[in-house]
């Protein structure tokens, strides 16, 4: 049966027995280089059937087994793996098929599809948790850390469970980053890369700030961001829009246009220093852990029951959001303190000279009741009006905030002005008065 694209059908029964007599073919009987055909061949043919498959992991075509050509590339299917197929399709030996390399390319991925796997769920379904609770107590036991209680039992809780939901549901919700805290050399990056895999770590080598960074992602299951300290404001704000986004948007090898994919990695930030948050409105974000003498050996040893124990709790419908009460105290501990909240906290107590307090009006108890920025820059930082720029004004609103002051725009007579006042919500204990 003719087609209007020069082709004849054969269906089975006809000269060629079995699959083949599918392949659609030319006027000339030969093997059309049709998409169907690339296709029918990739899946039946004993030399190509079962060596492609789709890693949902890491969302790239890898091959199962060696192809019937030199690959240089084992695992992945690169383009040059396509270059070679296409011109493996068209040998004399095997089916002359005239096909262009993006056919084929095209045709790998919608095979790849239909044998699709992940080996991170693979291996999380495999593993089998002999009963022996070792999950809460996991930073004093491996990670040589003094933190105990509450805080460091729901970290850990936080951390393993959420890194097993992120695979077995993409895109949910892990908006926190356990970061390691300890001496250059304490083993915190052998750790990370020991409990995750070495296959399923990576240490993101860019800033967060650079559109590389998220290349790092794809296939890996624990990112570790080193040298926190390091990192400006700007940088630090990155990591958390990184921390709270739920998807990925990038293309695909092979793909022709960028699509969202449901993030399945979480993020571990490891540090020298004992203080590196500057920035009081994401710090809620990130748990820290001081690590004392880090045994890399019994993560090794333990590692497949940790996630044994995690998926367990996983399936058993175990939260991995809620914050512990002491997440707050230790955070705050890290909160790198701008050198201008000291005396901003002294002059809203009144503790300055009364040359300092022009016009400002206090509460009977004592105390500033209300004030202005330029008040503040002017009177508490001795800052000259002419250099009262969007920057300091910015610094200023920023200290103002994590005192506890909130800013208000109110009519005065025929001004506007806006005025910072306590907030009468504010704990009692951390307003300075």
């Amino acid at each position: 049966m003719s087609r209007k694209d020069g082709t004849v059908a054969q269906f089975p029964g006809g000269k060629q027995p079995g699959w083949k007599g599918r392949l659609s073919r030319t006027r000339n009987g030969d093997v059309a280089a049709t998409l169907h055909n690339i296709v029918l061949i990739l899946e039946h043919d004993p030399e190509l059937a079962g060596i492609f498959a789709l890693d949902e992991f890491a969302n790239r075509v890898v091959m199962k087994r060696d192809p019937p050509w030199k690959s240089f590339c084992r695992g992945e299917f690169s383009e040059i793996d396509g270059s070679e197929l296409t011109s493996w399709l068209g040998s004399m030996e095997t089916y002359c098929i005239n096909a262009k390399t993006t056919h084929v390319l095209e045709a790998v991925e919608l095979v790849a599809r239909r044998y699709k796997f992940h080996p991170v769920r693979d291996y999380l379904r495999s593993v089998k948790w002999d009963g022996q609770p070792r999950l809460e107590a996991m930073f004093s036991t491996y990670f040589g850390s003094s933190a105990a209680g509450e805080y460091a039992t729901k970290v850990a809780r936080i951390f393993l469970i959420g890194a097993v939901a992120r695979v077995m549901r993409p895109g949910c919700k892990v908006d926190t980053m356990l970061v390691l805290e300890g001496a250059q050399g304490a083993g915190k990056t052998r750790v990370t890369r020991e409990l995750f895999g070495a296959e399923w770590y990576a240490e993101a080598m860019e800033s967060p700030a650079s559109k590389d960074f998220y290349q790092a992602l794809q296939g890996r299951w624990g990112v570790e961001i080193g040298e926190m300290e390091s990192f400006s404001k700007a940088e630090v704000n990155k990591v958390k829009q990184a921390l709270s986004a739920q998807d990925d948007t990038f293309r695909p090898s092979y793909g022709r246009y960028a699509r969202k994919f449901p993030r399945q990695s979480v993020f571990v930030g490891t540090t020298n220093d004992e203080h590196y948050l500057r920035d009081p409105t994401g710090a809620r974000r990130f748990l820290p852990i001081k690590v004392g003498t880090i045994d890399v050996n019994a993560i090794a040893l333990d590692r497949d029951q940790l996630w044994a124990e995690a998926f367990f709790l996983f399936e058993q419908g175990a939260a991995w959001h809620e914050l512990p009460i002491a997440a707050k105290d230790e955070q705050e501990a890290r909160f790198m303190e701008d050198s201008w909240a000291d005396p901003l906290r002294r002059w809203l107590t009144g503790s300055y000279d009364e040359k300092h307090y022009h016009g400002v009006q206090f509460r009977p108890e004592g105390g500033v009741q209300e004030t202005t920025t330029t008040q503040l820059l002017s009177y508490a930082l001795g800052i000259d009006l002419a250099r009262h720029g969007r920057t300091e004004q910015m610094r200023v609103a920023q200290i103002m905030r994590r005192l506890h002051w909130r800013q208000e725009r109110i009519v005065r007579g025929n001004d506007r002005i806006r005025l910072w006042r306590c907030d009468v919500d504010a704990p009692k204990d951390e307003v300075p008065f």
